[in-house]
């Protein structure tokens, strides 16, 4: 499976059928009467690098510059919408 972020093209494991049903009990248990559970929400990011098989080394760009907490947040972030089938690229 392909993800693009910040203009490149990341290669990622496609989940199993558990493995989505278990990033989407995660991802409810990290929100409860509207609010972030910060704590539960971080094991859902760990929990999405682990099933993407993504490695502390991978987080570059295209240009080999390493990405911030925020950047590596943010793409774990767009990988799991992928993978519960939230994001736009796949509804289409």
């Amino acid at each position: 499976m392909k993800v693009k972020f910040l203009d490149k093209e990341w290669d990622i494991n496609n989940p199993t059928y558990k493995e989505k049903r278990e990033l989407w009990k995660l991802n409810s248990l990290s929100w409860k009467d509207g609010e972030l559970n910060q704590e539960e929400y971080f094991k859902l990011l760990d929990k999405t690098e682990e099933v993407a098989g993504i490695k502390p080394e991978d987080y570059t760009e295209k240009d080999g510059k390493s990405l911030s907490m925020g950047e590596i947040d943010l793409l774990l972030q767009n990988i799991l919408l992928n993978y519960l089938g939230l994001s736009a690229d796949s509804k289409k």
